[in-house]
């Protein structure tokens, strides 16, 4: 089967709508512990690793036949596959570690390191546009 570009471009426009609201949660300096932008923050990462992990699994699955169980072997399976580069896997292992994090014990996060992660990832998830752009439209 093919990969279904309408939907890789559904995706990746998710992806850079929440890239640019996080941008703009950094840039006004909005993100501070308990604040209600870090958690409209913690709600936009959420979104960010479900289009991530939609992206990676579609490819996948449509192109190469393979399943994926779950954020980080979808995001495993993308490095082995060639999908992202080791520098983006190295960058986004940690991400969908913290996504389950967010998910399941949100009460343990340390909202001063998320806001330290969130500032020094991002630009994570526009390499990350830039990457499937390449693998999926190669020159």
């Amino acid at each position: 089967m093919k990969i279904d570009p309408i939907r890789i471009t559904g995706y990746l426009t998710e992806i850079r709508r929440n890239s640019t609201a996080l941008q703009e949660l950094i840039e006004k300096n909005e993100l501070y512990p308990d604040s209600i932008p870090l958690k409209a923050a913690k709600y936009i990462l959420i979104e960010l690793a479900e289009a991530i992990s939609n992206t990676i699994q579609h490819i996948l699955a449509k192109q190469k036949g393979i399943p994926v169980s779950g954020y980080i072997d979808t995001i495993v399976k993308a490095h082995d596959h060639a999908l992202i580069s080791e520098d983006l896997f190295q960058k986004l292992k940690p991400f969908f570690d913290f996504r389950n994090s967010l998910i399941h014990r949100y009460w343990i996060i340390d909202d001063q390191k998320l806001i330290e992660n969130i500032k020094k990832g991002k630009k994570d998830f526009d390499q990350f546009i830039d990457e499937i752009e390449s693998y999926t439209n190669p020159k």
